[in-house]
Protein backbone atom coordinates (compact mmCIF):
# COMPACT_ATOMS: atom_id res chain seq x y z
CA UNK A 1 0.00 0.00 0.00
CA UNK A 2 1.21 3.37 -0.92
CA UNK A 3 0.77 6.79 0.98
CA UNK A 4 -0.55 10.18 -0.42
CA UNK A 5 3.22 11.46 -0.78
CA UNK A 6 4.42 7.88 -2.18
CA UNK A 7 1.98 8.51 -4.96
CA UNK A 8 2.84 12.34 -6.04
CA UNK A 9 6.31 11.01 -5.92
CA UNK A 10 5.35 8.59 -8.77
CA UNK A 11 3.21 10.84 -10.49
CA UNK A 12 6.17 13.45 -10.46
CA UNK A 13 8.68 10.95 -11.47
CA UNK A 14 6.61 9.67 -14.49
CA UNK A 15 5.25 13.18 -15.73
CA UNK A 16 9.51 14.13 -15.54
CA UNK A 17 10.41 11.11 -17.20
CA UNK A 18 14.51 11.72 -17.98
CA UNK A 19 14.31 14.51 -16.07
CA UNK A 20 13.09 12.59 -13.04
CA UNK A 21 16.12 13.85 -10.44
CA UNK A 22 15.24 15.47 -7.03
CA UNK A 23 14.78 19.10 -7.10
CA UNK A 24 12.87 18.59 -10.75
CA UNK A 25 10.57 16.31 -8.82
CA UNK A 26 10.31 18.15 -5.36
CA UNK A 27 9.60 21.36 -7.34
CA UNK A 28 6.96 19.30 -9.60
CA UNK A 29 5.09 18.17 -5.99
CA UNK A 30 5.57 22.09 -4.96
CA UNK A 31 3.38 22.99 -7.93
CA UNK A 32 1.08 20.72 -7.27
CA UNK A 33 0.25 20.54 -4.27
CA UNK A 34 0.79 24.19 -3.24
CA UNK A 35 2.62 22.71 0.31
CA UNK A 36 6.14 23.19 0.70
CA UNK A 37 8.08 19.74 0.20
CA UNK A 38 10.85 19.16 2.10
CA UNK A 39 14.25 17.54 0.89
CA UNK A 40 14.54 14.86 4.02
CA UNK A 41 11.14 13.59 2.77
CA UNK A 42 11.69 13.76 -0.82
CA UNK A 43 14.60 11.64 -0.66
CA UNK A 44 13.75 9.56 2.01
CA UNK A 45 10.56 8.42 0.51
CA UNK A 46 12.77 8.08 -2.73
CA UNK A 47 14.58 5.15 -1.14
CA UNK A 48 11.37 3.72 0.37
CA UNK A 49 9.57 3.86 -2.87
CA UNK A 50 12.92 2.31 -4.55
CA UNK A 51 12.80 -0.50 -1.37
CA UNK A 52 9.58 -1.49 -2.69
CA UNK A 53 10.55 -1.66 -6.19
CA UNK A 54 8.58 1.21 -7.48
CA UNK A 55 11.43 3.07 -8.82
CA UNK A 56 15.03 2.72 -9.62
CA UNK A 57 17.61 5.26 -8.47
CA UNK A 58 20.85 5.98 -10.21
CA UNK A 59 23.35 9.09 -9.96
CA UNK A 60 23.10 10.91 -13.09
CA UNK A 61 26.58 12.79 -14.61
CA UNK A 62 26.91 16.50 -13.77
CA UNK A 63 25.37 18.81 -15.37
CA UNK A 64 26.06 23.03 -15.87
CA UNK A 65 22.39 23.37 -15.24
CA UNK A 66 22.91 21.97 -11.83
CA UNK A 67 25.83 23.74 -11.26
CA UNK A 68 28.02 20.31 -11.69
CA UNK A 69 26.54 18.55 -9.15
CA UNK A 70 25.79 14.77 -10.11
CA UNK A 71 22.24 13.91 -9.20
CA UNK A 72 19.72 11.50 -8.53
CA UNK A 73 17.48 10.08 -11.24
CA UNK A 74 14.51 8.15 -11.03
CA UNK A 75 13.29 5.60 -13.28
Amino acid sequence: MLGEFEYLMLTAAARLGEDAYGVAIRQEIEDATRRRCSIGALYTTLDRLEAKGFIKTRMGNPTPQRGGVPSEWCA
